[in-house]
């Protein structure tokens, strides 16, 4: 994971700029001061695009990719996360669980979060100053910041959560102002923002049942030990009977896992995950000796026939390809 280094701007301008990518990870690079990583999880070739504003100690953002993605993300240090998907995008999942329509979602800055997201998929983001949000919430709304911020995702009237998509998109078409009034224009938009987050934590309600947590965490548990298992150890081919020997858990049980966490069998998910690294590892690469062999056995792919058909199919062209592209000057 790398973290872009664009700090909040101390002056009175609005700085937006737009980033298109045509490879996940890259795309998950494009949204500055953000720790994250990204993997590919549907067929084709890979579509993303970036849109975000910085104001003096907040940044809006609108994110988009053509592919279903699975996602490592953490906001900068200090900060708060808001997240607002667009309604009726199919079924996506925060750290296991799954987003409900008009479901605005929040994490602190600095600590990592999972996002799963179907094709075709549309998010805002707001993310501003923790000290700024605490003031305002305690001393503007009155509301106790622990408990309103306690919850990590509240779901929304229609109408209110549309409007909080409204205005951010709003901002974004906005191109930063370099007239007399920037300053004032700057205040008023950060202080819309303000009121506008207020308010969707005052009049929301949770909407996961506490009892049903438990369960999805073991879960993710799960999951992300067989995860870190297959990727610590890429060398060990290890089968799914291995990791239920390791995990302590019966085939059946980590199918069930699985299912319910990332929506994929466990040899499909963990053959995915070692395609992406592939991946990685193709445009890293700056040994103009290299091969896509060597980074194809180093993950587990023996029978490189297969692997070149499944890394054609899932990311829309050949592994050469690729390494050429890591190779081509800067």
């Amino acid at each position: 994971m790398s973290q872009q280094g664009i700090a909040p701007l101390k002056g009175p301008a609005a700085h937006r700029r737009v980033r298109v990518a045509h490879d996940a990870d890259d795309h998950a690079h494009n949204l500055s001061r953000w720790s994250q990583s990204y993997n590919q999880f549907s067929a084709g070739r890979f579509e993303g695009r970036v849109t975000e504003l910085w104001l003096p100690q907040l940044q809006v953002f609108v994110e988009s990719a053509n592919q279903a993605l699975h996602q490592f993300c953490a906001a900068w240090p200090d900060a708060y996360w808001f997240g607002i998907p667009v309604p009726h995008q199919g079924v996506s999942r925060i750290d296991a669980q799954p987003i409900p329509d008009n479901t605005l979602l929040f994490r602190p800055g600095g600590t990592q979060f999972e996002l799963h997201t179907p094709e075709h998929y549309s998010i805002y983001g707001i993310v501003l100053c923790t000290d700024l949000l605490r003031r305002h919430l305690a001393e503007v709304e009155g509301l106790d910041p622990e408990r309103a911020l306690g919850s990590g995702a509240l779901t929304l009237a229609p109408r209110r959560y549309q409007r909080l998509i409204d205005h951010v998109a709003a901002l974004l078409r906005e191109p930063g102002s370099t007239c007399r009034d920037a300053q004032a224009r700057v205040a008023q938009s950060q202080e819309a923002i303000l009121t506008e987050l207020g308010i969707a934590l005052a009049r929301g309600s949770s909407p996961d049942p506490q009892a049903r947590q438990p369960r999805v965490r073991h879960s993710q548990q799960i999951v992300n030990r067989a995860r870190d298992l297959v990727l610590s150890c890429p060398d060990q081919r290890l089968s799914i009977a291995d990791l239920c020997r390791q995990l302590h858990i019966s085939r059946r049980a980590l199918q069930y896992c699985f299912q319910e966490v990332v929506g994929l069998s466990p040899l499909a998910y963990l053959r995915t995950l070692r395609l992406n690294e592939v991946r990685r590892g193709l445009h890293a690469s700056m040994d103009p000796t290299g091969r896509v062999t060597q980074i194809a056995t180093t993950w587990g792919f023996e029978h490189l026939g297969q692997f070149s058909t499944d890394y054609r199919k899932l990311f829309g062209e050949p592994p050469s390809a690729a390494l050429r592209q890591a190779r081509r000057p800067a």
